[in-house]
């Protein structure tokens, strides 16, 4: 992310570009909201700065603007401008910093991490290496800001990965551009501009995920500042006496825009990127167009304190978020005051000892030689420690020899265990994979093309929803026999049941099969507008339906699961009782709200609704099983099921005749 560019040009056309310190001051602004929204402190039910998200947002307008002017500056003034320069120069900004932050995750990731975590850091460091980490996080993590993800070291380099791609594309598009016709170039850019928004909000629509992580999605923040940068050389001097006291106004206004969406917005409840994020870019625009020397704004965003923490922004966003990673690998309790100070105070400590002695040397001191060498030896040390981690074992231990033994026949690494509870779906469908992200939220091709019912007297059940209707799946698949004359299949949809998805399920041989739909998701905030509606499309396919409420979530007191918790805080393996009673007093009081809810609507629709809940939690003995009687984990995370408690919770239905409601619904 291009988070600094002092700017000394002098043009002998047009006005001059000479360094701005409020642009600093602005970085700042910037990357002090993205640092408190990532140490998720908790406040009024909330978090702290739940939108400092869109800090990134305001550095992508900021480096549209500071590299476009760099490339029209000598563009006008040579009449081309070199690319080999221009990447050149990116280097020096980009990559001894970045390189520095890998090597020492990497030191970190092989003291700390287990090996299948270290794997996954030595490909997701790569992916950094080679700027292609939005594609990568994009197929491997779910919800951005989600504690998976908040231990993930190398996830922040997706912003980075973005900004290169979209530097690969733009320096063509000006070289082909006549730049001397200022409205020709500005008409081609606010079409640009124009077409990524549009496409952001219909892709964030469709694909949260993919919109967050796509540099088309986001190309059209990194064009608006491009754009102000060709509206600043055809106007020079801004345009500010034109608008009066309004433009001494409204960087005030903007300044406050900007603190107001930090402060209010929330990431899972918005369209971001698309519309929601235009406040942001509006914002952004506005305090580098309208600032002046004499202008109060300004005079804050230009105070020296301001001033080189912005300097400092880039290493800031490149160190916080692996320190604050490993901070929370390395915890067993959730964070507090005193882990969050400490993490702050490394993060700064590391981004000053970086600028003054890697970032700003490698920029303006170190010659070619040396930098070529330098960025040389370091990727050849990044990429051969993921390669011996890959495909050797000399870089992989077991850690803490007490604790393999404390979980015994337990798997430690619940990424392992969340694979594993995909298994079954991937064997049915033979050579597609259907595990991960974009499985919990959709069908596999397997589920919408293939007939899974082969037993036509049998009474055929599909369920349907997200990863929990997986979860549900596989507990009633592995005691099939103790369900006689029924059969089960599954059918992926997202939680908000899409119109798209809906179609694709109608077409579907298992839906034309089934005799019952058992609707079974972990249901969305907006279920209650939604679900109505879709078992009435159900009903009039003549179709039974029936409901699955929630399954229980357990809110662990540490940054583990509740199970895993236990093991480290106590150094200890839990006994079944003494844990499942501790589950009962931790469980999640959202989801039995939303089950009340769910029982009014079954009632209006007619159709019988089953408790998953009680599968799990027995209130009379207060008990919740998160570890079976067996001593095996019945969870992986908040709520989802492993193998082992979806063989469990099945044995359990099976046992009290749980679907017994849908054998009584008249066929």
């Amino acid at each position: 992310m291009d988070f600094q560019i002092t700017l000394k040009l002098k043009m002998s056309t047009h006005s001059p570009i000479s360094y701005r310190p409020e642009i600093d001051g602005l970085r700042t602004i910037a990357v002090v909201p993205v640092i408190l929204y990532h140490l998720k402190i908790p406040i009024a039910g909330g978090t702290l700065l739940p939108g400092g998200f869109l800090g990134v947002d305001v550095f992508f307008v900021i480096s549209g603007f500071l590299i476009t002017q760099i490339l029209l500056a000598e563009r006008e003034r040579t009449g081309r401008f070199s690319l080999w320069r221009f990447y050149q120069r990116r280097a020096r900004r980009i990559l001894p910093a970045l390189l520095m932050v890998m090597l020492a995750s990497a030191v970190a990731a092989w003291a700390i991490m287990q090996p299948d975590e270290l794997r996954r850091f030595s490909e997701s460091a790569v992916a950094a290496l080679a700027f292609v980490s939005n594609i990568f996080w994009y197929f491997r993590l779910g919800e951005y800001g989600a504690q998976s993800g908040l231990m993930q070291p190398m996830l922040h380099t997706w912003s980075l990965a973005i900004e290169e791609q979209f530097y690969l594309v733009f320096p063509l598009l000006l070289m082909a551009l006549p730049v001397r016709q200022p409205r020709l170039v500005a008409g081609v850019l606010i079409g640009l501009l124009l077409a990524s928004l549009i496409l952001a909000q219909a892709t964030t629509l469709w694909n949260h995920d993919l919109s967050f992580f796509s540099p088309v999605s986001r190309a059209w923040e990194l064009l608006a500042g491009a754009l102000l940068a060709v509206a600043a050389r055809r106007l020079p001097g801004r345009a500010l006496p034109a608008w009066g006291g309004l433009g001494r106004l409204l960087p005030a206004l903007a300044l406050a825009v900007l603190l107001a969406s930090m402060a209010l917005v929330h990431l899972p409840e918005v369209d971001h990127p698309g519309l929601v994020s235009l406040p942001t870019v509006l914002a952004t625009m506005v305090l580098l167009w309208f600032t002046r020397p004499s202008e109060p704004v300004t005079r804050l965003l230009s105070l020296p304190p301001v001033v080189y923490i912005g300097k400092l922004s880039y290493s800031l966003y490149l160190w916080h978020f692996p320190i604050f990673a490993f901070g929370r690998l390395c915890a067993v309790d959730l964070p507090g005051p005193l882990d969050w100070a400490a993490w702050v105070l490394l993060t700064l400590a590391c981004s000053i000892a970086g600028y003054h002695l890697v970032e700003r040397r490698f920029r303006f001191d170190v010659g070619n030689r040396a930098l070529a060498a330098t960025l040389l030896v370091s990727v050849a040390l990044v990429v051969g420690f993921a390669g011996l981690v890959r495909e050797t074992n000399l870089l992989v231990r077991e850690r803490d020899g007490d604790l393999v033994a404390l979980y015994g026949a337990n798997e430690m690494d619940n990424k392992k265990l969340a694979a594993r509870s995909w298994s079954i779906l991937d064997q049915l469908a033979g050579d597609e994979k259907i595990r991960g992200t974009k499985a919990a939220r959709g069908p596999s091709r397997d589920e919408s093309t293939r007939n899974w019912f082969t037993a036509p007297e049998a009474l055929h059940v599909l369920i349907v929803g997200n990863s929990h209707s997986k979860d549900l799946f596989n507990a009633l698949h592995l005691n099939a026999e103790a369900f006689p004359g029924m059969q089960f299949a599954r059918f992926g949809m997202a939680t908000a049941f899409p119109e798209d998805q809906r179609r694709t399920l109608y077409a579907a041989p298992n839906f034309a099969a089934a005799d019952v739909v058992l609707i079974a998701p972990r249901y969305a905030d907006d279920y209650a507008a939604r679900l109505p509606g879709f078992i009435a499309e159900l009903q009039e396919r003549g179709k039974r339906v029936a409901l699955v409420d929630n399954t229980a979530e357990v809110v662990s007191p540490g940054t583990l699961p509740i199970v895993d918790w236990f093991i480290h805080r106590y150094r200890a393996t839990p006994e079944p009782d003494a844990i499942n009673g501790r589950a009962y007093k931790a469980e999640s009081s959202k989801p039995k709200r939303t089950n009340a809810v769910l029982a009014q609507i079954a009632g209006r629709a007619g159709e019988p609704l089953l408790s998953r809940r009680e599968l799990l939690c027995d209130d009379a003995a207060q008990r919740c099983t998160v570890l079976t009687p067996e001593g095996r984990k019945a969870m992986y995370d908040y709520g989802h099921w492993t193998l082992e408690g979806a063989a469990h919770f099945g044995a359990l239905a099976a046992e009290r005749d749980w679907l017994a409601p849908l054998r009584d619904q008249p066929r």
